[in-house]
């Protein structure tokens, strides 16, 4: 459950002041606090529903919206499907309005911005104002943020709709990387899965010792081989053995292992490109040891894709590298403050915590505001 918090209601307050009385930098500071809780709410999620819930309050506290709603992607066909609404009675409401901007082509339109796009559907009832602002991380989109503006007139919304990009991206952020791990931790499962499967079934197979077709060997105490299925013969034929003849090497230390022991141990061998796994079962009191093979190729193959896939996703959770927090930076350099107290240059700061990388050149207004001075700047005074 989400807990109450005061922030999202300060949208409402905060806002207001600063569009009535214009910004202060107090108001800037409250605005900032309330930003850096909806980060630390939002990242503090671990599934696609409470992230969408918090989403929601805050966005809420925007005093922007009746109506808001999150269309995501599914992975599986690439359909834009509503996965959080509020009211949650507007489920239909909202899913008409998007199919029908999709017919119109503005959704389409909508998705390639990075800031609020607006529209206007004309309904029987009077007409209604929307916004379509998309959810994604670079070049990759996650879905689509649908909300129905409120009929009242609001005189300045500049800042409140810069608000909603920093919110939604935000959102899109933690989306992006629960999305992430979802789809990694699917594929560790299905792989356990596979592996489970295959060791119920061979452990079913090793009951019936002449029908398996898993190698199954009885060896005496001296080493010499008294009985073999089908499938344990072929396997010692690859070693140059058969029934009546002594093993040697690691098969005969296994089952001197056994007997010296009393106890079940396990070793693995490999014969002509497949793996078993032998369980030496001794029986001391008739002089023998039972060997069980289970065909644990597939088991390999699937340990080895697990391994690779926790690879995968700790490296995908290792290079989630963002810039985020209430960062302070001077008014006037444009310097940030680092959390020694010391104050670095922008490019600076920035490279130290993320992975990008800056090239210097000079815009358009910079370079006509430097010839422009040069030009008036005064000659020599004549002697």
């Amino acid at each position: 459950m989400i807990h109450e918090s005061i922030y999202p209601e300060f949208f409402k307050t905060g806002i207001g002041r600063l569009q009535e009385y214009g910004a202060r930098n107090g108001d800037f500071l409250g605005l900032f606090t309330a930003l850096d809780h909806y980060r630390r709410d939002i990242t503090e999620r671990h599934d696609v529903k409470s992230i969408l819930e918090v989403a929601e309050r805050y966005l809420f506290g925007l005093d922007l919206f009746e109506t808001v709603g999150f269309f995501l992607v599914n992975p599986a066909n690439f359909d834009f499907e509503l996965c959080h609404c509020a009211p949650a009675g507007q489920g239909d409401f909202l899913r008409e309005l998007v199919q029908h901007e999709m017919r119109a082509g503005r959704f389409a339109w909508a998705l390639r911005q990075s800031a609020p796009t607006f529209f206007e559907r004309q309904a029987a009832n009077g007409s209604a104002q929307g916004v379509f602002h998309t959810l994604g991380v670079s070049a990759k989109r996650l879905g689509m943020f649908c909300g129905v503006l409120k009929r009242e007139h609001v005189p300045s919304q500049e800042v409140t709709f810069n608000l909603l990009s920093i919110l939604l991206g935000t959102c899109s952020d933690a989306l992006a990387e629960v999305r992430t791990t979802e789809g990694l931790r699917n594929q560790v499962l299905a792989a356990n899965d596979h592996l489970q499967r295959a060791l119920e079934e061979n452990a079913v197979l090793a009951r019936i010792p002449a029908e398996s077709p898993s190698p199954v060997l009885r060896l005496g105490k001296n080493g010499q081989v008294l009985y073999c299925n089908q499938a344990g013969s072929d396997a010692l034929l690859t070693l140059g053995w058969g029934v009546g003849d002594f093993v040697s090497g690691e098969w005969l230390e296994r089952l001197d292992n056994g007997f010296s022991s009393n106890q079940k141990c396990e070793f693995e061998a490999s014969f002509e490109g497949k793996i078993y796994a032998f369980l030496v079962v001794p029986v001391a009191e008739a002089g023998y040891a039972n060997f069980y093979g289970m065909d644990i190729t597939e088991r390999k193959r699937a340990e080895t894709e697990q391994q690779r896939l926790i690879g995968e996703l700790k490296e995908a959770l290792a290079n989630v590298k963002t810039l985020s927090g209430l960062m302070p930076i001077c008014a006037w350099c444009k310097k940030i403050r680092d959390d020694r107290g010391y104050w670095n240059e922008v490019e600076i700061f920035v490279q130290k915590r993320s992975d990008a990388t800056f090239s210097h050149g000079v815009c358009p207004d910079c370079r006509e505001k430097w010839f422009a001075r040069k030009s008036h700047a005064p000659g020599p005074s004549p002697v």
